[in-house]
This record gives C-alpha cells, sequence and structure tokens, in this order.
C-alpha cells in the first residue's frame, strides 16, 4: 500500500520502541525516565528539550563568564550631541537636519510620530476613492510631509 509521499509503508514506518536496541547505556539522562511500554519514542519532544538544555548551558557559561570578566566599557555616547564633521547617508539627511534644528528629545520624538503617521495613513483614509484628487485631506498630509523631508535632505547635504 503507498503513502500519501509515494513509498511504501511497510518500509517506512516508525520503530515501536522494543525493536530499538538495548543492550547500550543510554546516552541520555532523560531515556532513564523512559516508560518501557512506550510504544513510540517522542522524538521531537525529547530533541526540544536537549536543544533547549544545551542553549541554556551555554547561556550560563557565557553569562558566568561575563559576571567573572566584565568588559570594560567606555562612557556611554549621547545620541542628540553629533561629533563635528560627521554627514550620514543621503537617506538620512532630512532626520538628521531635523534633529539639528529641532533640539533635544523633541526631534526624537517628531521624527517617530512622522514615521508613525506615514504608516497609519493609509489606514486612516479607508474611502475607495483611489484617485488623490479626491482625497484632500490624506493628499494634503502626504505632500507636506514629503515636501519636507525633501526639503530638509537638500537643507542637510549643503549645511556646513
Amino acid at each position: 500500500m503507498a503513502s500519501a509521499g509515494g513509498c511504501r509503508d511497510d518500509v517506512v514506518r516508525k520503530r515501536p520502541a522494543s525493536e530499538i536496541p538495548t543492550n547500550e547505556p543510554p546516552r541520555f539522562y532523560w531515556e532513564l525516565w523512559r516508560d518501557p511500554t512506550q510504544k513510540y519514542i517522542p522524538y521531537f519532544w525529547e530533541e526540544l528539550i536537549s536543544q533547549a538544555m544545551i542553549l541554556f548551558l551555554f547561556l550560563g557559561i557565557m553569562g558566568g563568564l561575563a559576571l567573572l570578566w566584565p568588559a570594560e566599557l567606555t562612557p556611554r555616547a549621547n545620541v542628540l550631541v553629533t561629533p563635528s564633521g560627521i554627514k550620514p547617508e543621503w537617506y538620512f539627511l532630512g532626520l538628521f537636519q531635523l534633529i539639528k534644528v529641532i533640539p533635544e528629545v523633541a526631534g526624537l520624538v517628531l521624527v517617530g510620530v512622522v514615521g508613525l503617521l506615514l504608516v497609519i495613513l493609509p489606514f486612516v483614509d479607508r474611502s475607495p476613492e483611489r484617485n488623490p484628487r479626491y482625497k484632500p485631506v490624506t493628499t494634503t498630509i502626504a505632500l507636506v510631509i514629503i515636501i519636507g523631508l525633501i526639503g530638509l535632505t537638500v537643507w542637510g547635504a549643503v549645511a556646513a
């Protein structure tokens, strides 16, 4: 009888636990807990548990080493102060100039609000109309944001 994969079921099948050689000592401690009357070996769960144990052992060793020999850290960088002579790539110049023009945290919050507005804008205007001429509010908001970013990018490019 053929299975869905095209192989014969009597050739490719799950091996019952009774057919697995038992003359070898258990390799893993959870093999000691296996019920001998269990019909099949739960491969996925044993593999998942063994991989999770290896992961946590690795994390414990790395965490212990980090506690014993901590890394020498330099002073934290201030994101609001840019060293002189540094300019970002062209696609970040608008945001860079906005943060230079609007000081401190307000500039960072404004960048987040503008980005969130650009993401939310298509979901706010749910009208079935596709033509931008018939969506004056959405089109105006999008054009103001796009023109503002282009203007800030050009300003950032020519600024010293």
